[in-house]
């Protein structure tokens, strides 16, 4: 009985600790997904020049695809378009739209 029962406290241990693994393999680290997010407020913000009242939420993200962090932000003005920057050679872009006929879109897409 007492071996059964360490049995399944490692079996349980073993599984929290791949469970962990696969789902920061899948959504990426937090803290850099709220790094990327601070990052780009500040960029939209003194860079940009956008007033930070304008944006509604600025949400870090993971890519899978591309292994690399975004940032999806969205506008007060425009609430159901997303917009999706990332640092490409060090350097702010807007990579992703769902609407080509956004109000924010700028030279920097591509």
């Amino acid at each position: 009985m007492r071996h059964t029962n360490r049995t399944v406290i490692i079996a349980g241990v073993v599984l929290a600790i791949v469970a962990g693994g696969i789902y920061v393999t899948l959504t990426g680290l937090p803290y850099k997904r709220s790094q990327i997010a601070s990052e780009v407020r500040e960029y939209l913000v003194h860079t940009r020049a956008y007033p930070a009242a304008d944006i509604q939420e600025i949400r870090g993200v993971y890519s899978l695809k591309s292994g690399d962090y975004e940032a999806e932000v969205r506008y007060k003005d425009e609430p159901d378009q997303n917009y999706t920057y990332a640092k490409v050679n060090g350097v702010f872009r807007l990579v992703g739209v769902s609407s080509m006929y956004g109000k924010h879109i700028d030279e920097t897409f591509y």
